[in-house]
């Protein structure tokens, strides 16, 4: 819940500061958002997949806002959105090996394996029915953890851009 709440913060504010604010409120609103966003950040993180999520948010964050700045006049939410993820994902695909190592891709899975097996065995203490799924269910989730984090990564933006343009005026591209 703090991953997603802290991707809507920090993507809202990023969105505030590419419209460049120009009124004190505006840059209160900034800077709560943006606090609120690094604060969610800055509790203890647990492993190798905890950093991943870190640097994902403020990856996708500032990509959102930088594609947003430089948009074309009527450009859309979705374009916007799919590459504010597309960028990051290749960042991170790139520097993931670079400076964890080889394994990085294995050990990010193990922990999603790990994640996942607890979320499904909580589900089952209270529905003992369902143990016949838990085999599958923990495969799917852990197997599609990059399917899952851009699907709530695109939910976080969507929120971010609709609470934006509600607030304020939206982002405008830079002076040719």
């Amino acid at each position: 819940m703090g991953r997603w709440l802290s991707l809507v913060a920090l993507s809202f504010a990023a969105l505030r500061l590419a419209a460049r604010p120009g009124s004190r409120g505006e840059w209160v609103v900034l800077a709560g958002a943006g606090g609120a966003g690094v604060a969610l950040l800055l509790g203890p993180t647990a492993g190798l997949l905890g950093a991943l999520d870190r640097a994902w948010i403020v990856l996708v964050s500032v990509a959102f806002a930088a594609c947003a700045a430089v948009r074309p006049a009527g450009a859309r939410f979705w374009p916007l959105a799919l590459r504010a993820c597309l960028y990051p994902a290749a960042g991170v695909a790139i520097l993931g090996p670079l400076t964890v190592g080889r394994t990085v891709w294995q050990e990010i899975l193990w922990e999603t394996t790990r994640d996942a097996s607890g979320a499904v065995r909580r589900v089952i203490e209270v529905a003992p029915g369902l143990y016949p799924a838990f085999e599958l269910t923990v495969r799917l989730l852990a197997g599609g953890w990059p399917v899952w984090l851009v699907l709530e990564t695109l939910v976080a933006l969507g929120v971010a851009w609709r609470v934006t343009r509600a607030v304020g005026r939206t982002p405008t591209p830079a002076p040719a």
